[in-house]
């Protein structure tokens, strides 16, 4: 009877120890995974980063093109105003004159 209590008492802590070592290893395993998930989002955002860096880049690139093609549209504009003026500037004051004068 002792030698059966005794055995009970053993396969009952063996079996502790097998549900232990279960618990243990669920531990691990999900420790892992949070792991592996933190990892991967990391890793998404460093990627995203960059993305976002270099997206940057490139708009900056496009805005300051399209900013160069303005300035070089306004700068032809500008220069042709002023032709157009040196040319016919005199003659504007004269009948902008005649008119206010009334002649």
């Amino acid at each position: 009877m002792e030698d059966m209590i005794a055995r009970i008492v053993e396969m009952d802590k063996k079996a502790r120890d097998m549900t232990a070592q279960a618990q243990q290893k669920k531990l691990d395993f999900e420790n892992k995974v949070i792991a592996k998930r933190e990892s991967m989002k990391n890793d998404y955002l460093e990627r995203a980063k960059k993305r976002v860096a270099s997206n940057r880049q490139a708009a900056q690139k496009k805005a300051d093109a399209a900013l160069k093609k303005i300035e070089e549209r306004d700068s032809a504009v500008i220069q042709r105003l002023e032709s157009v003026y040196a040319q016919k500037g005199d003659q504007w004051v004269d009948d902008i004159v005649a008119r206010v004068v009334g002649e």
